[in-house]
């Protein structure tokens, strides 16, 4: 009987490690590891066609902050939106527009100032990597690269196998709406942080992102 129950103890103790070492394993996979690359943000950008193809469009409309973004030198934050986004708000834009019998615009047609101002607010002058928001409990309100709009970026961990902030590091990066109530603002999370360049780090937003968080379809539908 002492032997039966010292063969059982052993089999639960091995279901113990081996779920252990399940767990470490599935905790390891939400690691972020941060990457290099042996260029500008801007070259990023342009060498994953498929991705940004929608973001290197708008960029070239916009000689100003595609240089800031080519630059070499400096210490630059871009929150990379993905062609998915684009598509989303040009969609949503064009659904309204037809409601109100309006001809459809494309991110060619959209005026140059507007367009300019919705994308600079996902670049920033200072480099904010998670290390840098880390330690900002309520996030760290910072100024667009141009036009000075107030963006809000604040530091996550998700939770993931059963361990509360064991998972994927995030940034949620909201539009504040110039207001300092929460309820009025709009937040969207990244799928990939700290992709570092020569110029500064690059966050990819999740492909759900509606961008200009929503303001193509308010600004340009009536």
């Amino acid at each position: 009987m002492k032997k039966l129950v010292n063969i059982v103890s052993i089999f639960i103790s091995l279901c113990l490690i081996i779920s252990c070492e399940r767990g470490d394993q599935h905790y390891y996979e939400y690691t972020n590891e941060t990457q290099t690359y042996d260029g500008t943000i801007l070259q990023y950008i342009e060498s994953r066609p498929g991705t940004f193809d929608s973001l290197v469009l708008v960029l070239d409309r916009l000689p100003e902050l595609r240089k800031t973004l080519g630059t070499e030198s400096g210490e630059l934050t871009l929150f990379a939106v993905t062609n998915r986004s684009f598509e989303i708000a040009v969609k949503a834009m064009n659904v309204a527009r037809g409601l109100s019998q309006k001809s459809p615009l494309y991110l060619e047609d959209i005026d140059k100032l507007e367009l300019d101002s919705l994308v600079s607010r996902y670049v920033f002058t200072e480099k904010f990597d998670t290390e840098e928001l880390q330690p900002f409990r309520e996030g760290r309100t910072v100024k667009s690269a141009r036009f000075n709009y107030d963006m809000n970026l604040l530091y996550k961990i998700t939770d993931a196998s059963g361990l509360i902030e064991g998972g994927q590091q995030q940034i949620l990066l909201s539009d504040v709406n110039n207001s300092i109530f929460q309820r009025y603002w709009k937040t969207i999370n990244t799928a990939a942080v700290n992709l570092k360049t020569k110029n500064g780090v690059i966050h990819v937003l999740s492909s759900g992102h509606d961008f200009g968080f929503n303001k193509l379809t308010t600004k340009f539908s009536q």
